[in-house]
């Protein structure tokens, strides 16, 4: 049930710190370059201090080790950087601390072993530096280990059920809990802005920055093959589960990636910005002519068509899946929140495989017929 559970939340959608005594005047701030996430905020103060407002809008000061906190931010929770112990409630974290080059921070996971696909957390397992912290997926971690590692920071994610209970229970602890909602971002660029947001902990603005630069470019790159093309092929992305049918609205960021991607949303015309649900007459009529059928699972929760149309005969009549057009997610697909750019050039080669010739695909797979 824990992987079930956890299965529905993806769809639906991935410190010992020394309060320091204030001394001297607020500083003019100056706001750090976000500029496609919505859900955090930076500021640069003086002498390397920044605000940062997270998930939650919580306040925090950041403040380098043997700096002064400024007056004026008394009600701030102030963590002294860089972090060197750290617990991630989610492995996305995990992904997107891995351009930064700070995995060996960290030292508890709330994803059990045998579910990771990312090998540097893998070995930091295997050598106990890392120890499983019993969230299991996105439930509740095993607070008293999670306090017995005696972390600089414990980072979560909040925005589905029960989540800001956890929040509550870790600061409780006594322990300083910040809140990254990537997954909330209805841009992949946005998601992915976040590690900017995390970077922030360890003095790494910079490596995040050019990282973040350099993906952006890349996709851009990738745009550009596309946008002369005249043909837009039809792509359905959807998944069933347990009779319901989830799909995603036209301002959501997968409707923005199949754009990107160079491929008409055949729900370009629903409202909403997160994951849907429709019926499945609806996800027949709206997906019959699509040329391709993204569905938005991976195994061992989806392994051929025969399962799909198996469960819901309607749609065996549709084009892809006559055609065989069909693809799903690679295991580790939750697992590569710093690589929006991958999942765009496999998306990119599914509709235009004449502009990428030799590509092979990274995070998606064709699903066979049986």
């Amino acid at each position: 049930m824990k992987k079930l559970f956890t299965f529905v939340l993806l769809i639906v959608f991935a410190v010992s710190v020394f309060g320091c005594k204030s001394t001297g005047t607020a500083p003019t701030t100056t706001a750090a370059n976000v500029t496609y996430a919505t859900g955090f905020t930076i500021e640069n103060l003086a002498d390397g201090v920044k605000k940062v407002t997270d998930g939650e809008t919580q306040t925090i000061l950041l403040v380098p080790s043997g700096k002064k906190a400024p007056a004026g931010y008394e009600s701030a929770t102030v963590i002294n950087t860089p972090v060197t112990r750290v617990v991630i409630l989610s492995v996305t974290f995990g992904a997107l601390m891995r351009p930064l080059g700070v995995l060996d921070s960290l030292v508890g996971s709330g994803t059990v072993e045998s579910e990771l696909y990312i090998q540097e957390l893998k070995d930091r397992y295997t050598s106990g530096q890392i120890k499983y912290v019993g969230a299991g997926g996105m439930g509740e971690p095993d607070y008293e280990a999670v306090s017995a590692l005696k972390p600089d920071l414990v980072i979560l994610s909040t925005g589905y059920p029960g989540a800001v209970d956890i929040y509550n229970k870790i600061k409780g602890l006594g322990l300083h809990a910040v809140v990254c909602n990537d997954f909330l971002e209805n841009d992949y660029l946005a998601r992915l802005e976040w590690i900017k947001f995390i970077a922030a902990f360890y003095n790494k603005d910079g490596v995040a920055s050019t990282y973040f630069d350099s993906v952006k470019g890349k996709i851009e790159a990738i745009n550009n093959k596309i946008l002369p093309l005249s043909y837009r092929p039809t792509a359905l992305w959807a998944s069933i589960f347990m009779g319901s049918v989830y799909v995603s609205g036209k301002d959501s960021y997968i409707a923005k990636g199949l754009e990107t991607a160079g491929a008409f949303n055949a729900f370009s015309n629903l409202e909403g910005s997160g994951s849907l649900t429709v019926n499945l007459e609806e996800l027949y009529a709206r997906g019959k002519d699509a040329t391709y059928f993204i569905y938005a699972s991976t195994p061992p929760y989806i392994n051929s068509i025969k399962e799909i149309t198996s469960a819901s005969p309607i749609l065996a009549d549709m084009a892809s899946i006559k055609s065989g057009q069909v693809y799903c997610f690679q295991p580790w697909y939750f697992q590569i929140a710093d690589k929006p750019d991958e999942i765009i050039q496999d998306l990119a080669f599914i509709f235009h495989p004449q502009l990428f010739p030799g590509y092979q695909l990274k995070n998606f797979m064709q699903l066979p017929a049986e």
